[in-house]
């Protein structure tokens, strides 16, 4: 299975993705590589979840749902979507229960594509 079929299989609406980028699938290739510096950079933890919820935290959620949805990696704009209207609704609780949802296919998307961009 190559790069692309497994960020298929994770999901990803790669043909979308790419057509974001004009076609230029080397292109979509190293936004992905930079979406890990994203989530890299705004690294969103459990216990940010616990009592008052920050600006700071909603501001975070928000640039890894435009950084996801710009590169079509649908399973975690769909999410991290889900998780900012529970922040703005104060809703932290089950923003945290959606959160824990989220990380581990948000986990195996970033290593696939480490993967790859290390290989």
């Amino acid at each position: 299975m190559n790069f692309m079929e497994e960020l298929k299989q994770l999901g990803v609406d790669v043909q979308e993705g790419v057509e974001r980028v004009v076609g230029d699938e080397s292109l979509y290739q190293m936004m992905l590589g930079m979406f890990v510096d994203v989530v890299s950079s705004n690294p969103i933890r459990i216990e940010d979840f616990e009592g008052e919820v920050h600006e700071e935290l909603t501001g975070r959620v928000h640039t890894l749902k435009g950084a996801a949805g710009n590169l079509s990696i649908l399973p975690l704009f769909t999410r991290y979507t889900e998780i900012l209207a529970l922040l703005r609704g104060g809703k932290a609780f089950e923003a945290k229960s959606a959160f824990l949802e989220t990380e581990p296919i948000q986990r195996n998307i970033v290593d696939c594509i480490r993967r790859y961009q290390n290989a």
